[in-house]
């Protein structure tokens, strides 16, 4: 009788300790999941906004390039071999926020769509630039992206007042 008792004890107490364990492993798990659940609607939101600064940035670039092409009363190799790039600027964006590695794939399968020599053209202008435009195609990242549109556009908008 007392080692029926006992064991019975013995199994209440298990009992308790593994409810109180699992009580409190629930509200871990209820607080990481509200935790999970902010940091997606953030990260909504932080994608939302570059996605925002995305097309904001495309729309300036083509409307900078327009303006180019306008004033330009020639198509030139410049203003040919970047518009593309230009034109799918969003796409690239996107794509290079996704890691470093990335602007150079998207931006050969971008070309392609448009122009199957289209990609060795840019690679080909690009070899041709200062060694700070190489250095930002050679970064294949979304920094090196912006800053070489950035420059393209200049170069161009040079040309076009010389």
């Amino acid at each position: 009788m007392f080692f029926v008792l006992f064991i019975t004890a013995l199994f209440i107490g298990i009992s308790i300790y593994f409810y109180l364990r699992a009580e409190g492993l629930q509200r871990k798990l209820f607080n990481a999941q509200r935790e999970f659940s902010s940091t997606q609607k953030e990260n909504k939101s932080y994608v939302d906004s570059m996605a925002l600064i995305a097309k904001r940035h495309e729309d300036f670039a083509k409307h900078r390039l327009e303006k180019i092409k306008t004033n330009e009363s020639e198509s030139s190799e410049t203003l040919d071999t970047i518009t593309p790039l230009i034109n799918n600027y969003a796409v690239i964006f996107r794509e290079c926020l996704k890691g470093k590695g990335k602007l150079q794939p998207i931006t050969k399968k971008c070309y392609e769509s448009y122009d199957k020599e289209g990609f060795k053209r840019l690679v080909a202008y690009i070899s041709k630039q200062e060694a700070h435009i190489k250095r930002m195609w050679s970064s294949n990242n979304l920094s090196g992206y912006l800053s070489l549109i950035e420059a393209l556009l200049l170069m161009a908008e040079k040309i076009k007042k010389e």
